[in-house]
């Protein structure tokens, strides 16, 4: 897959970019079906981030590909594996793993300020997101916002839970609390693309990003982003990371490849 100079630049300088007409338009009426389907039959790890008694539904699932066809079809046979070769320069990508986060209108729930990478049971550079649009999205009904350049700072918060009610509490990891990002970054340093189905944003595991809630009436806001890995990951099973109910076999410091973490491009 061809990237031009110019995305690669703004992904290593902002730790986002926008990508538009890499994927086949299919993708896309077929992530709506499997992500309904998928609605009406969570997972294990599905979670309700939502107040139901104030708010409509904020749904979040995990992991879906390994028990999902439609799912585990996006993923091996779509664009995104080599997106992320291209744009990260690596010469294989693992499967980390996938994430389904759908904001129904009127869902009024923000997503937290957070960096992906403290969550996660690994380290390396090469670690992204594809967050796959299925409709329109804008600031208005839930558009991701990123702090630009936030990855290259060489800072990294201690997670936080999405939701208020049955939410996971992270153990001590020796990081600092975020800090409160609308109140200490300047507006121009915070992005927020606008995105018609079928284009992606990319974003590096550092980067410090958002989302506010769905203040739309009409326009859902399904998002499903793969997290992908290249050549220098590898399995850091430290202190205060999401426990993912699922334990891959590997040692500290093991490349990922493994049956949960398949090779799924390789150069």
């Amino acid at each position: 897959m061809i990237l031009t100079n110019g995305l690669k630049e703004t992904y290593r300088n902002d730790g986002v970019v926008k990508v538009s007409g890499v994927f086949d338009p299919k993708w896309v009426d077929f992530l709506r079906n499997a992500t309904d389907e998928n609605m009406r039959n969570p997972g294990v790890m599905a979670e309700e981030y939502a107040n139901a008694e104030n708010s409509t539904r904020f749904f979040g699932d995990q992991f879906i590909w390994i028990r999902n066809e439609a799912f585990r079809k996006f993923v091996f046979e779509s664009e995104a594996a080599s997106l992320a070769a291209a744009l990260m320069g690596a010469s294989k990508i693992n499967m980390f793993f996938d994430h389904l986060l759908v904001k129904e209108p009127g869902s009024i729930e923000a997503t937290p300020w957070h960096q992906d990478g403290p969550y996660w049971k690994i380290k390396g550079e090469q670690i992204c997101s594809i967050w796959f649009a299925m409709d329109h999205v804008s600031e208005e009904n839930g558009g991701v916002r990123y702090v630009k350049g936030s990855h290259r700072n060489g800072k990294r918060y201690r997670p936080q839970s999405f939701s208020g009610e049955g939410h996971v509490e992270y153990g001590e990891t020796g990081l600092a609390t975020m800090p409160d990002i609308d109140q200490t970054v300047s507006v121009k340093d915070i992005i927020c693309y606008e995105l018609a189905p079928g284009d992606c944003l990319i974003h590096h595991a550092n980067t410090i990003h958002g989302a506010l809630g769905n203040k739309s009436a009409q326009s859902r806001r399904r998002g499903y982003a793969t997290r992908w890995a290249g050549d220098d990951v590898v399995w850091d099973p430290r202190k205060g990371t999401t426990d993912d109910m699922h334990d891959p076999g590997l040692k500290p410091g093991d490349p990922l490849d493994s049956e949960l973490f398949p090779v799924v491009w390789r150069k």
